[in-house]
């Protein structure tokens, strides 16, 4: 190889491995997005309707195989991603009972970054519009509590270790989200059917204020609802 071939190989070898690691960090924002919104009550709620339609899985289900293997909603996000590319679940589960941290086993599995970045973007703006649509009035909030108890979903157990290994920075970031999809929603607010101001506060809770207790659920801030 003369050395122009070599210096546009080693030139072009740069580009890719670059362009690869800003895939690598977009998605990474992108699925952190998810994590933070899922340590609320009814932001998890939401998170977790969206999921199990986008994987067309039963909510049930879900919860149970995301504590079997500890996984935050982010990461079970890239594991669903990761296992349609045709990895397997127990590989996964296996690298995360090692020590292995969901990036690192993407890595090693060869993730199509890009791609996962691309459809985390798209789950985030579902579950906006799953948050928006819990809001904007009676007749959908009240269906979501009769969905929960036909999946027998129940939030406090819908919870692993890692849940809340968020920044505050992006915890605030996830409240002005859920915030503002909030409000959207309850711009209708007196139209036929809308949610008053005093039912969306108490529908909801403040992500800045959410604890989790020792066995890993939420426990909601003492006056309930997300205070202006």
């Amino acid at each position: 190889m003369n050395r122009s071939a070599w210096f546009l190989f080693l030139l072009f070898f740069t580009a890719s491995v670059a362009a690869a690691a800003d895939d690598r960090q977009n998605a990474e924002r992108q699925i952190r997005k998810i994590t933070a919104m899922a340590t609320d009550k009814t932001g998890r709620q939401m998170v977790s309707m969206s999921m199990a339609d986008t994987f067309k899985l039963s909510r049930n289900d879900l919860v149970k195989e995301r504590r079997r293997i500890g996984l935050d909603y982010g990461s079970f996000f890239v594991a669903h991603e990761l296992a349609a590319r045709g990895m397997k679940m127990t590989e996964i589960a296996s690298g995360v009972k090692s020590g292995k941290t969901i990036w690192q086993i993407g890595i090693e599995g060869h993730a199509d970054w890009k791609k996962i970045s691309g459809d985390a973007k798209k789950q985030n703006s579902k579950i906006e519009d799953y948050i928006y649509r819990h809001f904007l009035n009676k007749k959908n909030y009240e269906a979501d509590i009769e969905r929960d108890r036909a999946d027998k979903y129940e939030v406090m157990q819908d919870a692993v270790r890692t849940d809340f290994d968020v920044t505050p920075k992006e915890m605030m970031e996830a409240q002005t989200r859920y915030i503002f999809w909030r409000d959207q929603a309850g711009k209708s607010e007196g139209s036929a059917g809308g949610m008053t101001l005093a039912e969306r506060m108490a529908a909801g809770m403040d992500h800045t204020t959410a604890q989790h207790d020792t066995n890993g659920g939420i426990t909601p801030p003492a006056a309930g609802g997300i205070p202006h």
